[in-house]
């Protein structure tokens, strides 16, 4: 097959799995949260299953990070004015606490819950 009809083709296939296939062809929604010192806003979020960028400013002065309970991902370093930005998808319905995996900031109170319901 010519290369013309090769990459035709290749976009043909794509094109068609990306409207078949809603996973594919929807980014994820995103939450913003901003860090601070100690603290996170929102606090207190409240989402459905699914797919989710969570994107985090950190507005504070000290170096801060995003990590939630019984999960892998996370971020571990935000330095101050950067934002960083991780995927997680939620499966399960419930209620998911994230914090600051900095030393001693959790401790200061730097945590909010994410509540996930079921779609």
């Amino acid at each position: 097959m010519p290369d013309g009809r090769r990459t035709s083709s290749l976009l043909v296939f794509f094109l068609v799995v990306s409207f078949y296939n809603p996973s594919f062809a929807q980014p994820p929604i995103e939450i913003r949260i901003t860090a601070d010192e100690f603290l996170f806003t929102p606090a207190q979020i409240q989402v459905h299953q699914g797919k989710y960028k969570i994107t985090v400013t950190n507005e504070g002065g000290f170096p801060h990070g995003l990590a939630i309970v019984g999960r892998t991902e996370r971020i571990k370093y935000i330095e101050p004015n950067d934002t960083k930005s991780l995927i997680v998808k939620f499966d399960r319905a419930g209620s998911y606490t994230f914090f600051c995996p900095q030393p001693g900031h959790r401790g200061k109170g730097m945590e909010g819950i994410l509540k996930v319901e079921k779609k």
